[in-house]
């Protein structure tokens, strides 16, 4: 299977991330997840090591919208990115980070 795509979403999500790319933390932050939900968009996960779905499972908790609705015309990620603290930010970085180069190095 070819994860050219997920590499390639997954690179730009990570930029999203680190200077001098970042913008505003939030805004980053929901920047990255849209580009992270591209790249899952109908993946088989079933073929992915164990890694790897592990990496994606910790991430889509952070994206999980639970309890948070849009609201004032923001977004629930536009909300729930804004009660991430450093830590929190600095764990979904690594982890998008980490499934970057899982897809860049399997994509070939």
């Amino acid at each position: 299977m070819s994860y050219e795509y997920p590499a390639e979403k997954f690179s730009t999500a990570h930029q999203a991330l680190v200077p001098p790319h970042a913008r505003d933390d939030h805004v980053a932050v929901v920047t990255a997840f849209q580009e992270c939900r591209l790249g899952l968009h109908r993946m088989n996960r079933s073929k992915l090591d164990q890694t790897a779905r592990a990496w994606i499972y910790a991430l889509e908790c952070f994206m999980s919208t639970e309890g948070f609705s849009d609201a004032g015309g923001e977004s629930a990620w536009d909300l729930k990115a804004k009660t991430f603290t450093a830590e929190q930010k600095s764990e979904i970085a690594r982890l998008i980070g980490e499934l970057a180069q899982w897809f860049a190095t399997h994509s070939m």
